[in-house]
């Protein structure tokens, strides 16, 4: 009796099974164009084995570059993983007086230092703080690369910095414990980096300041 029988395949009264949800790709990582970043770059590869110190999170394309282009000693002290856990305990206030005994290097023993927006994160005090303590570390001739937000308003994330190329770098963001962002003018930075002279100020789109300064 044809039909009794059906091989393989499915009864047609048997439910379809519903089709797999497909699952977005992540979306891109936004890309910056930096006019500052050659400076910086450029200021760094007239040493020989230049001394570099990254204050942010390791990213290892970060080192991997700045080592491939300029076969740099590289430190990182990652003050931002301190800033988070003062954030969380609510002891922000106590940052000051943390940064003020941290950084145990000769002074005049680092050539270029990565801030990237750290001092976003930081009261006033704090800020003083620790650029008492980085100004003094920088060769003559050394330079100082940080980025400095200029609207104020709460802060929900990290930014990690990725370098591409000479003129560009990639944003990843994580999430942060939300604080206030501490807004620095030029008036600001002048007097908090006493010692050093801004000799790049860039306003990017996402009205953070790309800034940087050198010890003449």
């Amino acid at each position: 009796m044809p039909g009794l029988f059906k091989w393989g395949g499915r009864k047609e009264d048997e439910p379809r099974p519903a089709p797999a949800a497909a699952v977005p790709p992540p979306a891109p990582e936004p890309s910056n164009t930096s006019k500052v970043l050659p400076k910086v770059l450029s200021a760094l590869a007239g040493q020989p084995s230049p001394v570099l110190m990254d204050l942010g999170p390791v990213v290892g394309a970060n080192i991997s570059f700045f080592g491939d282009r300029l076969a740099c000693k590289f430190y990182v002290e990652d003050f931002f993983a301190e800033v988070e856990q003062h954030a969380r305990a609510g002891t922000r206030d106590q940052l000051g007086a943390i940064f003020a005994t941290r950084l145990k290097y000769p002074a005049g023993s680092i050539d270029g230092i990565l801030c990237w927006d750290l001092f976003d994160f930081l009261d006033r005090a704090a800020g003083y703080a620790l650029a008492s303590r980085l100004v003094p570390l920088v060769r003559k001739g050394g330079i100082l690369y940080g980025f400095f937000g200029q609207k104020a308003g709460e802060i929900s994330q990290y930014t990690r910095y990725i370098v591409d190329t000479d003129d560009s770098f990639r944003l990843r963001t994580s999430p942060a414990t939300p604080m206030p962002r501490t807004v620095h003018v030029n008036r600001d930075l002048n007097k908090m980096f006493d010692g050093l002279a801004v000799t790049e100020s860039v306003l990017l789109k996402n009205s953070s300041r790309e800034t940087l300064f050198r010890k003449l």
